[in-house]
């Protein structure tokens, strides 16, 4: 269950959409926050795809190989769990504060013209 920022509506994982979407208790505009773990799991992914055929003592095509079998469960392992341990965390969408765009004008003219 996930919770809403702004007025504690629990919500399931179905109701959770990506990009903008309305909390079902106080409708809302919420977003997913974002992150930057993705790139961390593929990064540290890939030191592992390298490193652990290497200590195994792979070489050519057998290295290239189990480096990216290796990736691939490492990187899809760590997403699962990542996705069933760390649950999403939810903020006010900030494009949706009050309906309306913020205009720059100069200043305002002068009521005293001479």
């Amino acid at each position: 269950m996930v919770t809403c920022p702004i007025c504690d509506w629990k919500m399931r994982r179905g109701d959770i959409r990506r990009g903008r979407f309305a909390c079902p208790g106080c409708k809302e505009r919420l977003r997913v926050q974002e992150s930057r773990e993705g790139g961390l799991m593929m990064v540290g992914s890939g030191l592992m795809a390298i490193l652990i055929p290497y200590l195994a003592g792979a070489q050519g095509y057998d290295f290239l190989w189990e480096a990216i079998i290796v990736f691939l469960v490492v990187f899809f392992g760590t997403a699962v769990l990542r996705g069933l341990l760390f649950l999403a965390k939810l903020e006010r969408d900030p494009g949706a504060e009050d309906g309306t765009i913020l205009h720059l004008t100069g200043p305002p003219d002068s009521s005293n013209k001479s």
